[in-house]
């Protein structure tokens, strides 16, 4: 009996060392400028490996690690980048300053560099500073120039990284991470079909 309860022992702290040891290290980044301002979009890169996520409107960046990591990076096309060592945080605030580089950085796959000094509010106001062929009203209402109501509509065909996408999420993209936006019409909008009758307005972002 004795040795069965220390086996039982033995079981149990084995079992409860290998789930300790497969415990998820769960950190929230607040990504901030300056002026200790949100910065939407920011990438972040965990010890030098870039995610696929980025920074969300208000800045907060989430995620579960298995393992703690030695640095991390918070990367702005528009101002920069800062690195910072982690020492077990759950929790971390990272100020990006324009002093802190050239405000050119590499991501892993490309090199992203200053484009525009606007800090765009949304994609709405980033498609009113920077795209032509288009009329966006005040309550973000986007139509298409020189295209014709079909069906009773006049709403575009939204396009995010090749996949068609709803109002919403549209408005959810971050102008930081925009590489490239496309308007169309006419002829062009043909290999949608009737869906790209009222124009296409195609996205393509830095994370995919």
């Amino acid at each position: 009996m004795k040795l069965f309860k220390n086996l039982l022992i033995l079981v149990v702290f084995i079992f409860t060392t290998h789930l300790s040891a497969q415990e998820k290290i769960k950190l929230t980044l607040l990504i901030k400028d300056s002026k200790n301002k949100a910065v939407p979009g920011a990438i972040i890169l965990i010890d030098n490996k870039k995610q696929r996520r980025v920074a969300n409107k208000a800045g907060y960046f989430k995620i579960k690690l298995d393992k703690a990591p030695k640095e991390i990076t918070a990367f702005s096309p528009l101002i920069g980048a800062k690195k910072v060592a982690y020492n077990g945080q759950k929790s971390m605030i990272i100020n990006i300053t324009s002093d802190d580089n050239d405000k050119s950085f590499a991501t892993g796959d490309r090199n992203t560099k200053i484009a525009d000094p606007i800090q765009f509010r949304d994609i709405y106001d980033y498609l009113r500073g920077k795209v032509a062929g288009l009329n966006i009203s005040t309550t973000n209402v986007i139509r298409v120039r020189g295209t014709a109501s079909w069906n009773g509509g006049r709403d575009p065909l939204l396009v995010l990284n090749g996949v068609p996408i709803d109002n919403d999420t549209f408005g959810d993209i971050v102008p930081t991470t925009i590489r490239n936006v496309k308007v169309l019409k006419g002829p062009e909008t043909s290999i949608y079909g009737l869906r790209g009758a009222n124009g296409v307005i195609e996205v393509t972002t830095m994370i995919n």
